[in-house]
């Protein structure tokens, strides 16, 4: 039996790092190390919650619900994916990877429970969700990315008039630190590009634009 356990922890810590790498290769905020952590770690509170009581539980009238550790990993995961949502600017990112540490942990209850079909299942299902549908979207409904500028505040229309001239569809804006006293106007500007627009060439097409101060396109 020991020997099941450590397997079902070692495939639970192999199927979180399949998730954790895509993470880290597309530098998110969670990564391969956080992904392997929180799959072991469930599979390890399953194994506890399902055989962990059975001292407790020989020769003696007492009932427990083997459910009630495994529940609460589905909510404490929550909190530490929460850490993983950034908001910056008023601009909100991370939603993806707290969702994904919230079904990594969710896949390694499975394989700790020994339901290590459901388990891979899960991981390459998850795998497909994060890359292929990912592709698909960029493809079919453009990428998002966030350009940042500052700008000297009597160039603001022209800035929006050169985003308007650039096709770009934009998304929630925000404009901080822009009075008659301010020496720059910040702007954040979500916007979502076609899969023929690159960031490099609106980078460079924004470099035209005069009383611009400093430009980031992620």
């Amino acid at each position: 039996m020991t020997t099941d356990f450590l397997l079902r922890i070692a495939l639970a810590g192999v199927l979180g790092a399949l998730i954790g790498i895509e993470r880290q290769l597309r530098a998110k905020e969670a990564g391969l190390r956080t992904h392997v952590l929180v799959c072991i770690g469930s599979a390890m509170f399953m194994i506890v919650s399902k055989y962990g009581f059975g001292d407790i539980l020989a020769g003696e009238h007492i009932a427990l619900d083997p459910s009630r550790v495994s529940a609460q990993v589905v909510s404490g995961v929550g909190f530490l994916g929460a850490g993983t949502i950034l908001i910056n600017k008023q601009v909100v990112k991370g939603l993806t990877t707290a969702a994904g540490l919230w079904v990594t942990a969710s896949i390694g209850l499975v394989v700790g429970s020994g339901m290590y079909e459901i388990g891979v299942y899960g991981t390459v299902m998850t795998l497909i969700v994060l890359e292929v549908v990912r592709q698909l979207r960029d493809r079919l409904m453009g990428s998002r990315h966030f350009i940042e500028l500052s700008v000297l505040p009597e160039s603001v229309a022209e800035v929006f008039l050169a985003l308007q001239k650039l096709h770009i569809r934009p998304g929630p804006l925000t404009i901080s630190h822009c009075d008659g006293e301010a020496t720059f106007c910040e702007m954040t500007l979500e916007v979502t590009l076609s899969a023929r627009q690159k960031p490099a060439g609106i980078y460079q097409q924004l470099l035209t634009v005069k009383g611009l101060h400093k430009i980031e396109v992620r």
